[in-house]
């Protein structure tokens, strides 16, 4: 089995005519590798058989089982949270009652003003074991800073991620601007290094515009998506639509050859596709030429700040937290592809 770098953490098409220019923010910076681990004896010297049975990436990892983690107490089987500041409990409240809808009770994930910034300096809630194919989704509302703080340089994320040695990264993401709480950011990336792959959309959901819907390695922009890489072409507009005013349900399906992006809005039953990326080669010889991650990866939701890497055309976000700003999660949830993740093993895929 390969190496496996397993840090957490985190990182869309031009609607037909034109759209307002979006700047795509850097990536989460790829971790430092962990020690190697000890190899052991083979037990004999290798005699070349070309016929041996070659080994299966990722043979021995193991999956996270189907959950919903609704945060009813302080305890959990499938999540984990860190950093903690300072050794206390300062950012992590489970069954906390909500502080915008009665009646319920959440994960209270709160920004610490004295934080280095930087993605993976905040609060973190993350799975123990790794999740691969299958549908995710948490219901969340994120702090409202008009009044408070209107250029806060912060954003919650919802994704999966980890980095291989071999293999490179896989993220699949789900971001809210904490300065602009109409816009959806989604996208993925692939490949090694400071030369990552990525396929992203940028969403108004206010006014159903859709921003930006594009793909690129490292910093180089590559071109825009077209065709079914940028399904649907048009999104009904939530008028209302504030992701720190009300709660609503974010979710997307990991499949080998797409990815759907959704929302529920507030108190509405139907899904909402924001994005239907279906795979076609974009990064010809890497491990993942669709730009769809190919590896498993832990599922994760955090709240950081940055007073670089956020700010853009979109917003002036460029201040860290003043005030320890809550997230708020209802619940989340992983409900695994079986057939998916079981073929994939069967087939020693990459």
């Amino acid at each position: 089995m390969k190496k496996i770098v397993n840090l957490l953490f985190v990182a869309v098409f031009l609607a037909a005519g034109c759209g307002e220019e979006y700047t795509t923010p850097a990536p989460a910076p790829p971790p430092p590798p962990l020690p190697p681990v000890e190899e052991k004896p083979d037990g004999g010297e290798d005699n070349g058989d070309e016929n041996k049975e070659p080994e299966i990436p990722f043979k021995d990892v193991a999956l996270a089982a189907q959950f919903k983690e609704d945060f009813s107490d302080k305890s959990s089987g499938f999540l984990k949270f860190a950093p903690k500041a300072n050794g206390d409990d300062f950012r992590y409240y489970s069954g906390h009652p909500s502080l915008s809808e009665k009646n319920t009770k959440i994960m209270m994930m709160r920004v610490d003003p004295t934080d280095a910034e930087g993605w993976g300096k905040g609060p973190q809630v993350t799975t123990k074991d790794y999740t691969f194919y299958g549908s995710y989704s948490a219901r969340m509302r994120v702090p409202n800073t008009k009044k408070a703080q209107k250029n806060l340089g912060a954003v919650a994320g919802l994704y999966t991620y980890d980095v291989d040695e071999e293999f490179g990264q896989s993220e699949i993401d789900i971001e809210l601007r904490i300065s602009n709480p109409t816009i959806i950011y989604l996208s993925a990336w692939t490949g090694k290094g400071t030369e990552l792959n990525r396929i992203s959309r940028t969403i108004n959901m206010a006014k159903g515009t859709i921003i930006d819907c594009s793909y690129g390695t490292g910093t180089k922009e590559a071109g825009k998506l077209t065709d079914a890489q940028n399904m649907p072409a048009s999104i009904e507009a939530i008028s209302d639509f504030d992701a720190s005013a009300k709660f609503h349900t974010y979710g997307f399906d990991w499949k080998p050859d797409r990815i759907t992006w959704w929302i529920i809005p507030n108190g509405k039953t139907e899904k909402v596709v924001l994005w239907d990326y279906q795979g076609k080669e974009l990064f010809s010889g890497s491990n993942a030429p669709s730009g769809i991650p190919v590896i498993p990866a832990y599922y994760t939701s955090s709240f950081w700040h940055s007073t670089t890497r956020l700010a853009d055309k979109l917003t002036n976000a460029k201040e860290a937290p003043k005030y320890p700003f809550e997230l708020e999660i209802d619940w989340m949830t992983y409900e695994p592809f079986e057939d998916l993740n079981n073929k994939w093993f069967e087939e020693g895929r990459k």
